[in-house]
């Protein structure tokens, strides 16, 4: 099986919050994996200790082959991220925004065509900050693709936009997906998971609960009528 990243026994804690505790998880080339659980459950600090954004205090961490702790560098070059919030300056207009992230990287993605998958013609010239939510997230995800990354991480990339927006979105990630690109995101939206998701890992409480495809997930309630958000309810909710 080829593996792009494996995690082992990682573990994060805030004083005496355990933020991750002992999550070990193998993610396949190819695939979109989910990441759902309740706020505080760990899935953000998960997705930033696989990122490299965040050390862990105790475990490992490979990305495409490389151990974390010794080839940040070279993995940065070869992932892309997708942050809630993606930090820009006041004053950057869209084109200069993608300009400036393509300096980042020694390979890069055409520009045109990401402009051009993701609809970005017509904002171009338009401030980041004046864009509407929906657009801001499809800069963001630009952004993420700017480096042509074999693994894009994408933390609630939905969230906050309308249904017509989520939609457009998603199209625009299977695009991606389609080529064989590896694909990780958090979401609380249970439909998309179900829909879109080849696996859906599971973390409560900083542990991982189950990882399977959502049809094993739901196979597992013994419910014929049941649905994601039953298996939400009931692994990453209930007691």
């Amino acid at each position: 099986m080829n593996f792009v990243i494996e995690i082992n026994d990682i573990k994060k804690s805030y004083g005496s919050v355990k933020a991750v505790d002992g999550i070990s998880l193998q993610v396949k080339r190819g695939e979109v994996l989910g990441i759902i659980g309740a706020n505080g459950a760990g899935k953000s600090t998960t997705l930033e200790i696989m990122m490299g954004l965040r050390q862990p205090d105790s475990g490992e961490v490979k990305v495409l082959g490389m151990d974390l702790s010794t080839s940040a560098e070279q993995i940065k070059q070869r992932i892309g991220i997708q942050l809630q919030q993606t930090a820009l300056y006041d004053r950057i207009k869209v084109k200069e925004a993608l300009n400036l992230f393509r300096s980042y990287y020694a390979n890069t993605r055409d520009l045109n065509e990401i402009v051009a998958t993701l609809g970005l013609e017509p904002y171009l010239n338009k401030y980041v900050k004046n864009l509407s939510g929906g657009w801001q997230q499809r800069t963001s995800l630009a952004l993420a693709l700017i480096n042509d990354p074999e693994i894009s991480f994408l933390d609630e990339p939905t969230t906050g936009l309308d249904p017509q927006a989520r939609l457009e979105l998603w199209g625009c990630i299977n695009r991606y997906r389609e080529e064989g690109k590896t694909i990780i995101l958090s979401t609380h939206y249970m439909d998309e998971a179900q829909k879109h998701c080849d696996r859906i890992a599971i973390i409560k409480k900083g542990k991982l609960i189950s990882c399977d495809e959502p049809k094993q997930l739901i196979d597992s309630l013994g419910n014929q009528e049941a649905t994601l958000e039953d298996v939400y309810l009931q692994y990453a909710v209930g007691n």
